[in-house]
């Protein structure tokens, strides 16, 4: 294909790639045109834990602390910070030259406001919250301390957390909105400005550069050290056809792809582009059932699911290249620190564990109702995991009744608490960014909080009991005890089913430089894009 030919299947698929005439013209070299996974939608990072929000939010918010690319919070619009012998008593200072995108200087008004919002959402947020005696400016508005009532062994790790519900700092006045209602106005102190007036959902996201960011000086990490931007304006394009996708980057009308087609990828490689990993947790997926309407309100059913679901099968129909996956029956994803197999059945989805399946089926009481599976089509990797899951489902006896339908309406739907048979739902499947879900309280299909639980409504108190103690734990062999515990209860309780962990590579064009690794994040700061 062309050039002239990649830019007219573009301009087929709805991507614009001229910039509008009231824009500022910017050169081809300072413009960085991206393809995330997923259209952004919403941009409320309180609001939702979707993964292409949060990429969103670090383009035009900035964090109190980061985390480096071996997952170490560090400061990064903290100038410096104490903690009292007790633990009890945390003191910030601000670091010099924090403006919001408006021009207003940045206090601990802000921070303070932001801090509380995302503490009404996070799962970390609202058990810091909850035992928070004071938090308030102290000598000067660069300068807070936050009081506890108990010590919080994983502060900064929650202060530093980039996925899930991120602790984005915004003007208090933005901040001060409900947590439970989206926020309108978009206005961060980070690297890039969010340009509302070109944002078209469905087809792009822009953002320009911030002139007035002062970057640390320390080098780039992950989302930590010095976000320097290197390059003007960077557009995000929401390509649907994989391969408009893959031929555009080959043809250099567009830069980086966030996941490209699996099956492109040889053709990728061979056509000059590189081809990386970012995300070195990569995505756990999960078969999240209803645990309000039978049978899954009944533990001997879903582990029964448990039981009969064969990873390798499911896995190989998704992806072709073995590389791209790995079995793994870890609740905190396999690789990370929280990797544990306590309480793993032996032989999940062989044909004894499908045999104990079915009498845990007959035991529960189901009844043979068909069980509404959602199958959001428009995601190939989950659409052929909910098919493979519905034969292994039959095999024991269930039967099911898999509806399609799109990801965005499956995120919808789920929060419906109504039968089945009314418009509700038994299964979903979905997947997780692999750093949020291996933090045993940032894991938030792991809540067992009953109406508080994410959809699917888990509900087991000596089971959230443990997610509660994991932060106050006195050192770290006493909180891998309660890990092990936690992961124990996990496969008594049965909150969703893991069906695998799989790696998809991000594929970019080889003259680009200083792209960074952050799992499921998307980093536009520190790439350089070399003139032509």
């Amino acid at each position: 294909m062309t050039p002239r030919l990649a830019r007219a299947a573009l301009l087929a698929a709805g991507v614009f790639l001229t910039t509008p005439a009231y824009a500022q013209p910017v050169a081809p070299d300072r413009i960085l045109r991206m393809v995330p996974n997923a259209d952004l939608q919403t941009l409320d990072p309180i609001n939702t834990t979707a993964g292409v929000v949060q990429s969103h939010a670090h383009m035009i918010y900035d964090q109190l602390f980061g985390r480096d690319a071996s997952q170490r919070p560090q400061p990064q619009m903290v100038q410096s910070w104490t903690k009292s012998e007790d633990s009890l008593t945390w003191s910030f200072q601000l670091r010099d030259g924090l403006k919001f995108h408006d021009g207003t200087p940045v206090t601990v008004v802000d921070v303070i406001a932001s801090l509380r919002r995302w503490g009404a959402r996070d799962p970390h947020g609202r058990q810091i919250m909850a035992i928070t005696e004071a938090m308030e400016p102290a000598v000067d508005d660069k300068s807070f301390t936050w009081r506890l009532k108990r010590p919080y062994g994983l502060m900064l790790d929650a202060l530093s957390k980039p996925a899930g519900n991120m602790p984005a700092i915004m003007p208090a006045r933005i901040a001060a909105t409900d947590p439970f209602t989206a926020i309108t106005e978009t206005i961060g102190s980070g690297p890039f400005i969010f340009v509302r007036e070109e944002w078209i959902p469905g087809s792009r996201v822009v953002y320009r550069r911030n002139p007035n960011y002062a970057p640390r000086a320390e080098p780039a990490s992950g989302t930590a050290g010095g976000k320097v931007a290197h390059v003007d304006r960077v557009e995000w394009l929401n390509i649907a056809n994989a391969q408009t996708a893959v031929l555009a980057l080959i043809q250099g009308e567009i830069d980086y792809i966030e996941s490209p087609g699996v099956d492109f990828l040889p053709m990728l490689q061979r056509r000059g582009m590189r081809i990386i990993r970012t995300n070195t947790l990569g995505a756990p997926g999960m078969i999240r059932m209803n645990h309000i309407h039978p049978p899954f309100n009944d533990a001997r059913a879903r582990q029964a699911l448990m039981l009969l679901v064969n990873q390798e099968e499911i896995l190989q129909a998704m992806f072709p290249d073995p590389a791209l996956y790995q079995v793994c029956h870890a609740f905190f994803v396999c690789g990370s620190p929280q990797e544990s197999n306590a309480g793993v059945p032996q032989g999940l989805g062989s044909a004894a564990a499908r045999a104990q399946a079915r009498q845990l089926l007959q035991a529960s009481g189901y009844d043979g109702t068909p069980i509404v599976i959602m199958d959001p089509t428009d995601n190939p990797f989950v659409h052929a995991a909910t098919l493979v899951l519905a034969q292994q489902m039959q095999s024991i006896g269930f039967r099911t009744d898999v509806q399609a339908m799109d990801f965005a309406s499956m995120a919808g739907r789920r929060a419906n608490r109504r039968p089945p048979a009314e418009g509700g739902w038994h299964i979903g499947l979905t997947f997780w960014n692999g750093l949020g879900a291996s933090d045993p309280v940032g894991n938030v299909p792991m809540q067992a909080s009953c109406e508080r639980a994410w959809p699917g409504w888990p509900c087991d108190a000596q089971h959230q009991a443990l997610i509660d103690a994991f932060p106050y734990a006195a050192n770290d062999g006493e909180r891998r005890q309660i890990l092990e515990k936690l992961h124990e209860s996990a496969y008594r309780l049965v909150p969703y089913v893991p069906y695998g962990q799989w790696y998809l590579p991000s594929a970019i064009r080889p003259q680009l430089d200083g792209v960074l690794a952050m799992p499921g994040i998307i980093i536009s700061w520190n790439v350089k894009k070399p003139t032509r």
